[in-house]
C-alpha cells in the first residue's frame, strides 16, 4: 500500500484469472483485511496479465455440476461453495467504506464481470471487453451482476443486454455509463492509481459518505435520506479535517485531511 491507495491484483493470468474456489477465499481474506485497515483510504482491483478475470474455473464449474445432475436430493437452496465464496466477495467490496476503482486491463467475463460491477469505479483500458458469458454456459448470473447492473447503467439499458447478452467493447462500455473513461493499455495503472491518489487525499468523511449515501439514496424515501444525510453532515461539522478545511480556505492553501 502507498499514499492510502491499496492495490489488490487477481494473479493466475496463464487462467486468465478465472476463479478457482481458493482465490476467492483468499480474496475475501484479502478484502476483510482491508476493511479492518484504517490506513486504507482507496482500493483498486485489478488482474495480472492480458485479462482482468475470465470469470469462475470452468473446470470447477463442470465438477459442481456434475454433482447436482447425479444427486436426486438436490435443492435450489443449497449454495454451492465457490457461489458463496463469490457473494461473500462482492458483498466484502461492496461494504468497503472506502471507494473501490476496478482496472479492467482485459477481458472481464461472466464472475470477472460481477466483479468489475461491484467496484464503485471503472475504468477500462482501449483492449478491455465485458463478456456476460453465462448465457453461453446456459446458466443464470451471478455475483450479483443483475443487481449491480441497473444501478450503474439504468433499467432500460440493463435489461436487454442482459436478455441478449452481448460482448461490449471499451468504446461501448464508455458510452452506456459502465466505464467512467477508456484509456490506452500502457496507461491504465498509472492513470488508476493517479485518480486513487486523488480520492485518497481527499476528506475521509465527505468521500465515506458519499458512497454510502449514493447506495442508499436507492432505496430509501426523501425524508429519510435527508435525516440520514443531515445526520453525516453534523457528524463532519465535529471533526478537525473540517476546521483544517475553513483555516485552508482562509489561508488559500489546499487542506491535508486526517480522517478525524
Amino acid at each position: 500500500m502507498s499514499d492510502g491507495v491499496a492495490v489488490l491484483s487477481l494473479d493466475r493470468p496463464r487462467t486468465g484469472n478465472a476463479l478457482t474456489l481458493e482465490m476467492l477465499r483468499d480474496l475475501g481474506t484479502a478484502v476483510t483485511g482491508l476493511r479492518d485497515d484504517a490506513a486504507v483510504r482507496v482500493v483498486v482491483l485489478t488482474g495480472a496479465g492480458r485479462d482482468f478475470c475470465l470469470g469462475g474455473s470452468l473446470d470447477e464449474l463442470a465438477g459442481l455440476a456434475g454433482d447436482l445432475r447425479a444427486r436426486a436430493d438436490r435443492s435450489a437452496e443449497e449454495v454451492p461453495a465457490p457461489v458463496r465464496a463469490l457473494a461473500e466477495v462482492v458483498l466484502g467490496l461492496a461494504a468497503l467504506e472506502c471507494p473501490v476503482i476496478a482496472a479492467v486491463n482485459g477481458q472481464a467475463a461472466g464472475a470477472g464481470f460481477s466483479l468489475a460491477l461491484a467496484c464503485d469505479l471503472r475504468i477500462a483500458s482501449a483492449r478491455s471487453a465485458f463478456n456476460f458469458a453465462y448465457g453461453a454456459l446456459g446458466c443464470s448470473t451471478d455475483g450479483a451482476m443483475s443487481w449491480f447492473l441497473p444501478r450503474v447503467v439504468g433499467l432500460s439499458q440493463a435489461l436487454p443486454l442482459l436478455l441478449e447478452q452481448p460482448v461490449l467493447r471499451a468504446a461501448a462500455a464508455l458510452r452506456i455509463g459502465l466505464v467512467s473513461a477508456v484509456v490506452p493499455a500502457d496507461d491504465l495503472m498509472s492513470v488508476a492509481l493517479h485518480r486513487a491518489r486523488a480520492l485518497a487525499r481527499a476528506a475521509p468523511h465527505s468521500v465515506r459518505t458519499a458512497k454510502s449515501l449514493a447506495h442508499q439514496a436507492l432505496s430509501l424515501p426523501l425524508a429519510e435520506h435527508l435525516r440520514r444525510e443531515h445526520e453525516d453532515f453534523v457528524r463532519g461539522l465535529g471533526t478537525r479535517d473540517v476546521q483544517r478545511g475553513l483555516n485552508a480556505r482562509e489561508s488559500g492553501n489546499w487542506p491535508e485531511f486526517h480522517g478525524n
